[in-house]
């Protein structure tokens, strides 16, 4: 998987959009919040290119996701899904390689809690050295 240009940046144009909404990475020593009643964490604490690494989400309510993916953040790198098993709500996965070291990719899911159905984010930090 080859990086895309560098100066094509996407912004939405909502005050509501990605880019305006303060997000924290997390280091995934423990899980973090995704929303309010599910946490997500890595099965690694180092995210490496082109190396799968697992990805969870934790709940005492029902959770299902519907659907999943990872997408560059500050750079179109394509659409790379992520399945989650139904019973464990984990998956593994792994990003592609890229020449920008400050890559970070997003997983977004389409998920329903309870019953009620959401769209979440969280950004995942990859080592490229």
């Amino acid at each position: 998987m080859a990086c895309s240009d560098p100066n094509i940046i996407i912004h939405e144009s909502s005050e509501k959009s990605e880019s305006s909404v303060t997000r924290n990475v997390c280091k995934f020593s423990s899980p973090c919040n995704l929303t309010p009643q599910v946490s997500i964490y890595l099965g690694s604490g180092q995210v490496e290119p082109e190396t799968e690494f697992t990805i969870g989400l934790k709940s005492a309510t029902k959770v299902v996701v519907h659907s999943a993916w990872l997408e560059g953040e500050n750079m179109n790198m394509g659409r790379i899904p992520v399945f989650f098993d139904a019973d464990t709500l984990e998956a593994t996965t792994m990003v592609g390689m890229c020449t920008d070291k400050s890559m970070r990719w997003v997983l977004r899911l389409e998920l329903s809690v309870d019953g009620e159905r959401l769209f979440a984010s969280h950004v995942i930090a990859v080592n490229y050295r």
